[in-house]
């Protein structure tokens, strides 16, 4: 070999070769990661400790603050109507919109000449009531599914796997959609992590496999199927059916603020008519109304925001349309019996974060 054509052949230095070692740490999410055996290494100091409490407990400070003058701003607001067509929004009571009129606000600036973007996911963010009958005491999370009458066909299907009863229902499972489905075996595959976190994401199983489901805790974590997230039944193809096409509802907390939560949800695009959105709407309402706990007094919504990104126009809906009627006997004339509509539990909770 020549020095000239040696001398094209890049340099490598030792510790470029580490690249191409194989090594036994799968990718991110996987819980089969090898554990620290080095002294000292992954365990958190006391220090750290009091930097990491000290910020959350600033952050829930700031959070509560910010809700509560919220509050009694909007509270401040009530009954303050603008007599101008032209006037500054944050000086009059706030205004709600229909679902199909704010839809067309959105559309106004997703037009091709603006952010077009007219085929993006139309969102919308509920805030709900975590309140219980006793002040002290607040709802954790709220989880939930829905099959929407309008699929959302632009998004991936969910990948599922089935703990069946048998080979046929493992067999039926398959057919439905399922990624894997079996009994003993696939159940061994997952206790030892031999399927991967990123494969699936969501499991679903027999009510035989219930006592045992315990096992796979560690391992699943969140998509641990139990009777309460609806991921457990006697129909296993159902199920499968369900959860592969169906959303999954999960609620994020604000830090500070335990009386409320938020649940993010795509609706359907922005370019659907308005009977489309409103279906699928209503459906939503209609789970989270239904997937209510008991110990929730009045509506399970508070308030609903509809957005579309990156626009970054919100805007307030109104949930008269959506809401439960109930009907309230007045026992002091039963001469003169009327339904009244209720259409919201404390006022202020429900236009609470929509600024």
């Amino acid at each position: 070999m020549s020095l000239h054509a040696a001398c094209r052949i890049p340099f490598l230095h030792p510790t470029a070769y580490r690249s191409l070692t194989t090594s036994s740490r799968c990718l991110k999410g996987n819980t089969r990661k090898p554990r620290l055996t080095a002294s000292g290494m992954g365990v958190m100091s006391e220090k750290s400790k009091e930097k990491r409490d000290s910020a959350r407990q600033l952050l829930a400070t700031t959070n509560r603050k910010k809700w509560e003058d919220t509050n009694r701003k909007l509270a401040a607001l009530t009954g303050k109507l603008p007599t101008t067509n032209v006037y500054l929004s944050a000086n009059f009571e706030q205004r709600h919109f229909l679902l199909a009129e704010a839809a067309e606000f959105l559309r106004e600036a997703a037009q091709p000449e603006m952010f077009d973007c007219l085929q993006n996911p139309l969102r919308a963010k509920f805030t709900l009531n975590m309140r219980t009958k006793k002040k002290t005491k607040f709802l954790q999370k709220f989880e939930g599914h829905v099959v929407l009458p309008n699929s959302l066909d632009f998004l991936p299907k969910s990948r599922v796997i089935a703990l069946c009863k048998d080979a046929d229902d493992a067999a039926l499972a398959v057919e439905a959609g399922a990624v894997h489905a079996g009994g003993t075996e696939l159940f061994t595959r997952l206790e030892n992590g031999s399927v991967h976190w990123e494969e699936y994401d969501t499991v679903v199983a027999h009510t035989d496999w219930e006592p045992t489901l315990k096992k796979l805790r560690h391992v699943l974590k969140e998509r641990l199927p139990t009777m309460r997230n609806g991921r457990i039944g006697s129909d296993v193809l159902t199920l499968v059916t369900t959860h592969s096409i169906g959303i999954s509802m999960e609620s994020t907390a604000l830090e500070g603020v335990p009386e409320i939560a938020f649940l993010d949800v795509i609706i359907g695009q922005l370019a659907w008519d308005a009977t489309r959105l409103e279906t699928n709407m209503q459906a939503y309402f209609d789970a989270v109304q239904s997937n209510k706990s008991s110990r929730v007094p009045g509506n399970a919504v508070l308030s609903v925001e509809l957005y579309c990104p990156p626009t970054g126009e919100r805007f307030p809906i109104d949930l008269a349309p959506y809401l439960p009627v109930s009907a309230e006997i007045s026992t002091a004339d039963d001469d003169n019996l009327e339904e009244e509509t209720v259409l919201t539990q404390n006022d202020e909770f429900s236009q609470a974060l929509t600024a």
